[in-house]
Order: structure tokens, then C-alpha cells, then sequence
């Protein structure tokens, strides 16, 4: 009998390993350097391994995806949490999830996967899109309060792009100080 066959199988933590190794990869390497191969090299792994638990590179991108898309949305729960019943509290929330890594690589690293797979697979895209358009009809009961809150929005956004490329050298303090410069706007715009 060989070694394998005397390991105690962990299918939870094989597929956990190799979703955090699809995620390394596409975050320094880019989606061009994913393939079946590199994961399963990567991961320790042989081929067949790598595709009892995903079956295809598809599937792998599709469990990473699931994987990105519930972090982001636990971040995002947990910032609605917190956030008064009041007008504007989803915009808020959003902008609270864009601006949340407390220094926290891992955020940071998941909000470049998400982007990542958004700009290379169209079913990512559009889950992004889908949960988007949800989160906006949330906000603002008119035309101009929700153009307002999307204005802010698209700033987070715009921070959330320059964080994961490091464009511009914030500290903690600067950080703080723009997120509530945004959230005071969103609060000036359903006044």
C-alpha cells in the first residue's frame, strides 16, 4: 500500500489549497497563468487530484469566483450591520466595504481577484453587474439623491482600483479622513 493511500483524505482542505493557490496565481501572475497545470504544480498536487475536485479549469474559476464573491458580500453585510435604517445606508455600507482592509492583505488581494476575473470572464462580470444594479436600487427614493450617492460610489470604486494597483502612497490617517469625507456626502445627499 503507498503513502497515499495510508494519508487521511481532507477533501475540504485540498480544495481550499488549491482555490487559494488559483487566487495566488491570478493575483501575481494574471488569468493568463491559469491553467490546470499551475495550480496543480503549485498546489502539490497531481492533475487527476486537482480535477476530482474541479472537474475543469471552469470549475476551479467558477468555485474561486463563489469563493471572492462571499467574502466581498460578508464584508459587505457586516458594514450594512452597523449602518443606521436611514436613507443612503447601502451606498454607505458599500463604501465602508470598499475602504475596509484595516490593513488587511487579504482584502486587498480579494479586491484584486474580483477585479481580475470581472475584466476576464463575462459570467463574473455580470454577477458584479447584477449585484450592483440590486445595491443601487437601495439607494435614493429620487433621481438626484441616487446620482448623488452614486457619485460616491464611484469614488469608492476609484479607491478601491488605486488601493489594489498601490497608485498612490495613503496612510491609515488619509484613508480614515476620505472615507469620511464620502460618508458625509452620502449623508448630505439624502438630507
Amino acid at each position: 500500500m503507498t503513502l497515499a493511500h495510508q494519508r487521511q483524505k481532507q477533501p475540504e482542505l485540498v480544495r481550499s489549497q488549491l482555490l487559494a493557490v488559483m487566487r495566488e496565481l491570478l493575483v501575481l501572475e494574471g488569468s493568463q497563468a491559469l491553467t490546470l497545470d499551475a495550480v496543480s504544480k503549485r498546489a502539490g498536487v497531481t492533475k487527476g487530484g486537482l480535477q476530482h475536485h474541479f472537474r475543469s479549469k471552469q470549475a476551479l474559476l467558477n468555485a474561486l469566483c463563489d469563493q471572492l464573491f462571499e467574502e466581498f458580500e460578508e464584508r459587505y453585510e457586516h458594514a450594512l450591520s452597523i449602518e443606521d435604517e436611514a436613507p443612503g445606508r447601502h451606498a454607505r455600507a458599500y463604501i465602508r466595504t470598499c475602504f475596509d482592509s484595516g490593513g488587511d492583505c487579504k482584502q486587498v488581494e480579494t479586491q484584486r481577484a474580483i477585479a481580475l476575473l470581472a475584466l476576464s470572464l463575462p459570467e463574473c462580470r455580470e454577477r458584479w453587474n447584477t449585484m450592483m444594479r440590486l445595491a443601487l436600487s437601495q439607494d435614493g427614493s429620487t433621481p438626484e439623491v441616487a446620482n448623488l450617492l452614486l457619485v460616491c460610489r464611484l469614488a469608492a470604486d476609484g479607491f478601491w482600483f488605486a488601493q489594489m494597483l498601490d497608485a498612490y502612497d495613503l496612510d491609515e490617517p488619509r484613508k480614515a479622513s476620505i472615507l469620511l469625507v464620502l460618508l458625509r456626502l452620502c449623508d448630505e445627499a439624502v438630507k
